[in-house]
């Protein structure tokens, strides 16, 4: 139980991180919103895109600035 406790933990500690980092709102799109990711549970940029009212690029941006957030969490 301490093992998944410790889990969800460190997930919130890394969502947070985001968010602290100004992507609240992909956060928020992609933990409420179905319709982001398939049925596959791969992103579907078209509809994070409809979701945020983003364009395509301003998507890849955010995502490329959250890997490299995290990236620093996973080496």
């Amino acid at each position: 139980m301490n093992n998944k406790m410790t889990d969800t933990l460190e997930r919130q500690e890394l969502i947070q991180k985001l968010i602290d980092k100004g992507h609240g709102p992909l956060i928020d799109a992609m933990l409420n919103n179905e319709q982001v990711f398939t049925r596959g549970n791969r992103l579907n940029k078209s509809g994070a895109c409809r979701v945020l009212n983003w364009k395509t690029k301003q998507l890849e941006e955010a995502l490329a600035d959250c890997r490299q957030i995290l990236g620093t969490d996973f080496c």
